[in-house]
Formats: structure tokens, C-alpha cells, sequence
């Protein structure tokens, strides 16, 4: 399937084709495509000789990138290659700060043939010394009618099933293509967009009705969030105002906290106040 993005997007594609930098940083919401968009240059330049994405050490883990998966990388980064090669490191954010400063020693000494691409969700989590040594594109999400578009090439024809999936994802690509291919994933994520309604909506018990959920569930907490951010930012960018801005950063900051083991409960709860 060829990628679905903006004219913004095109015109940075083709520059990246001119000139490969050693590094590229693409930015963006969770589901516009980042990985796909990475492969994809990778793939069309060169070659991709290496791919770190991040792992959960259990199952009710937030998964990560260890320092020993970026330290696996140093034989493999600094080796000659015959044409352009790249290594694509998904959800850079992910890593641990001990890994972030492993990669810091491969970016420190670049390799003419080996180029880096790293997506992120959350850019403000990698190092200062990271980000100034990468050029930063941010994915700019797609337009409705593109959206729309979207899901009628994937054979939506359901009018409530479109309207859900344009809910919970319009401007997100991927993951109006996951939704679409994926019935257990559009069912969990309705679920969730459900709840999020309830809590952006409802009253202060019904907030705490949900909160007490995911009380033992960090990974679900995560996700719940997450789709709060989706619907809350596609409200902001109709109608931006102080409230939806501030609880935006608090959902951040709650999300942050809680993949760091911080209380699950706690961390929710302070989002109502």
C-alpha cells in the first residue's frame, strides 16, 4: 500500500533523497505512520541494515530499548557499506537513558555510508545532545477529506463503522489502516474511546468509576491515555481553548509519570483536578 501523507510530507521526502543526512529524526502523533514513513526512505535511498524497536521485558510491561540492543548496533553502524545503509530505531523515546547515551557515541562518529533514522512520539524525552545532533521533521497529520478518502480505498462502506474509525483516528493513516484490518483492535480501541468520552464528559464518578480500572493495569492506563490525547487533540485543533490545552499537558505529564512507575491511580486522578 503507498503512503498516505501531506504535501508537506512529499516535498521533505524528496529533499531527503537529495541530501541524506546522517541522521533524521521524523516526529509526529502516535498512528500517523512513522515507522511505514522510515522504512519507506530507508528502503527508497539505500538499504536497512539494521531495526531496534522497543521490547517489554514482561507482560504487563511498558516496553523499552535497552542500552545492550543500541551497543549491538557499533560493529554493525561503523562497517563500510557499498551504497547508503540504514539503521531505523522505532519509538526512540523508548530508550533508557543508558541506551540513549550508547547511541550518543554513534552519533558522535559518523560513518559516511551508515545513516540513522529514528521516529518519535515523544521528542522532548531524548537527550538535548541527541536532538541537536539530528534533523527533526514533524509528520504533519492528513486532512479529513484525505482521511475520508482513506477509508473508502480500504473498502469501508459501513457509515457508523467510518464514523468510528474517523473518531478515534482522522489524520492518522496507520492507524485508520490498523483499525480497518484489525476487528480485535477496533473493538479494544472503541472500548477506550468509549471510556475517554465518559471521562472527558461524564461526572467526577464516573471518572473515578474508570480510574479504578486500571488501578493494576499500567500498560491499559497507558493506552486509555493515549486515546485521550487523540480525541483531545483533534478537539483542540477545532476549537483551541486554555481548559483542553492544560489538560492535554496534564495527561502528558500523568503518562510520563506512570510509565516510570508512578501510582496509576494517583497519576489519573490529578488529571481531574
Amino acid at each position: 500500500m503507498s503512503l498516505v501523507v501531506t504535501p508537506e510530507t512529499t516535498a521533505f521526502l524528496e529533499r531527503f533523497r537529495v541530501a541524506l543526512p546522517h541522521a533524521q529524526l521524523l516526529a509526529g502523533t502516535e498512528g500517523i505512520g512513522l515507522y511505514a514513513l522510515a522504512h519507506h526512505m530507508a528502503e527508497t535511498a539505500g538499504q536497512i541494515i539494521a531495526i531496534i524497536r522497543p521490547i517489554a521485558k514482561t507482560k504487563a510491561g511498558v516496553p523499552s530499548i535497552a542500552t545492550e540492543a543500541i551497543r549491538d548496533l557499533y560493529e554493525t553502524a561503523r562497517s563500510r557499506q557499498l551504497k547508503a545503509s540504514f539503521i531505523i530505531i522505532d519509538d526512540a523515546d523508548s530508550m533508557t537513558l543508558s541506551a540513549q547515551n550508547a547511541l550518543l557515541k554513534l552519533l558522535e562518529e559518523p560513518n559516511r555510508s551508515t545513516h540513522f533514522i529514528l521516529t518519535t512520539h515523544q521528542p522532548e524525552k531524548l537527550l538535548p545532545t541527541i536532538r541537536s545532533r539530528v534533523q527533526r521533521f514533524t509528520v504533519p497529520r492528513v486532512d479529513e477529506i484525505t482521511s475520508r478518502r482513506l477509508t473508502k480505498s480500504l473498502g469501508i462502506t459501513d457509515e457508523k463503522l467510518r464514523a468510528q474509525i474517523l473518531y478515534i483516528a482522522s489524520g492518522l493513516p496507520a492507524e485508520i489502516s490498523r483499525l480497518s484490518a484489525d476487528k480485535r483492535y477496533f473493538d479494544e480501541l472503541a472500548a477506550r474511546a468509549g471510556q475517554a468520552r465518559r471521562f472527558i464528559e461524564g461526572t467526577t464518578y464516573d471518572r473515578l468509576v474508570i480510574i479504578q480500572t486500571f488501578k493494576e493495569d499500567r500498560v491499559g492506563a497507558l493506552a486509555f491515555i493515549r486515546i485521550l490525547l487523540l480525541i483531545l487533540e483533534r478537539l483542540f485543533m477545532r476549537t483551541p481553548t486554555r481548559d483542553v490545552a492544560k489538560l492535554i499537558q496534564s495527561l502528558i505529564e500523568a503518562a510520563e509519570a506512570i510509565q516510570t512507575n508512578g501510582n496509576i491511580r494517583l497519576q489519573l486522578s490529578a488529571v481531574m483536578v
